[in-house]
């Protein structure tokens, strides 16, 4: 009994998952917080519409500068200091207001599709919360301390991380041998001290510029969802503050089901068809597809509940690619993830410095929020095209 008990793998891994679940579950509670404080806060400082979407893109200005940075710090660094330094930071600017991506070395390849899912899943949860939770402390202390609040959370994050997490599976006393055999099956080893990045590699592999394009992609629509979905609704629908936010979280937490669902589906199809190229292949594709749909039949929702309807669909569809494109990335990426995956996550930082101004200034040219909808549901179309290059096997270590 005791011997077979031995061979069998622990779980940490998904101790792991859990934790990086809830970090994500706070970043976009504070992210969100602002999107829905927006109408409050441009009346309380002043501001138009114009120059709130300023705030938006300022916030992405600083997000893609620190970016490749960061991820790279992250791989010579470790997860550790950098997810607790990344969150503290967050935090902590969240309070002044008013994610190292190191899964591939706690999980086997044909888990990682499915725990990229789960973490999204944490962002889109956390995204799909804060709109209520927003509006009711708006309601209660003010646009200003509500952003205090959201910010403490994260405090609290970086103080279990910092006690309890380990940059390494092999370093943590709760993983046994078995466990420890089957995250490194297939996994790329950490980079050597000194090994410098291959940035003309980085730069010109076909699938990791396809990434960083369907990201860009991906991202101008999801801006939407965390910037002027609450002003779309109290001004075209004519909703109030709190209608507006419980709504608001509807496509969210829709996308919260898609990144879960990406993951459990892209991992089954690899393993019926022993490819994992056409298990990423396939939801990248069919998800971008179905978002364009939802985005296209959102313009013709005549009202708010069929509006959120199909937005949600949107949202829910698109987010079905999520895993598939960072388990992608980070097996690309190889020894080398964590800065692969800061150099796709800075388009998704330059659509977002893009997308709300440009929100905004379609919305003023022709007095709707449609615009964005079309402008989004042909990226959507772009980023289907991608992942029909997109070969999760080229790997920049190989």
């Amino acid at each position: 009994m005791i011997a077979g008990a031995a061979l069998r793998p622990t779980r940490t891994r998904y101790a792991v998952l859990l934790l990086v679940y809830f970090a994500a579950f706070i970043t976009y509670l504070d992210r969100v917080c602002i999107s829905v404080a927006t109408p409050a806060m441009e009346r309380d400082l002043g501001l138009s519409e114009i120059q709130f979407a300023w705030v938006f893109t300022v916030f992405y200005i600083a997000y893609s500068v620190f970016e490749m940075p960061m991820a790279w710090l992250g791989d010579r660094w470790g997860q550790r200091r950098m997810l607790v330094g990344i969150i503290g930071c967050w935090s902590l600017f969240t309070v002044f207001t008013g994610m190292a991506r190191g899964l591939s070395r706690w999980f086997p390849i044909d888990e990682r599709s499915r725990a990229n899912g789960i973490m999204w899943m944490g962002a889109r949860s956390g995204g799909a919360l804060a709109p209520p939770i927003a509006v009711a402390l708006i309601t209660l202390v003010g646009w200003r301390y509500s952003f205090a609040i959201f910010g403490l959370a994260g405090l609290i994050w970086c103080t279990v991380c910092l006690i309890w997490f380990r940059e390494e599976p092999a370093d943590h006393r709760s993983v046994n041998p078995e466990e420890l055999r089957m995250i490194r099956l297939g996994a790329a080893p950490p980079p050597q001290a000194g090994e410098s990045v291959p940035w003309k590699t980085l730069l010109l592999n076909p699938t990791m510029i396809a990434l960083f394009a369907s990201y860009f992609a991906s991202g101008f629509g999801f801006q939407f969802f965390v910037t002027w979905l609450p002003t779309y609704l109290i001004r075209e629908h004519g909703l109030s503050l709190e209608k507006s936010g419980v709504l608001s979280g509807l496509p969210l937490a829709a996308g919260a089901v898609g990144c879960l669902m990406g993951g459990v589906i892209a991992d089954s199809i690899t393993r019926r068809t022993g490819s994992v190229t056409i298990g990423r292949r396939s939801v990248g594709v069919s998800g971008f597809l179905l978002g364009a749909v939802g985005y296209t039949a959102a313009m013709y929702g005549h009202s708010a509940g069929a509006a959120i309807a199909f937005l949600a669909l949107a949202s829910g569809a698109h987010d079905l690619t999520l895993p598939v494109l960072w388990a992608t990335t980070t097996d690309v990426g190889g020894r080398f993830g964590g800065t692969a995956s800061g150099f796709v996550n800075f388009a998704s930082s330059l659509s977002g410095m893009v997308a709300p101004l440009s929100a905004a200034l379609l919305e003023r040219m022709f007095g709707s929020f449609h615009a964005v909808f079309f402008a989004a549901a042909a990226m959507y179309l772009l980023g289907a095209a991608l992942w029909l290059i997109i070969d999760p096997r080229k790997s920049l270590s190989a």
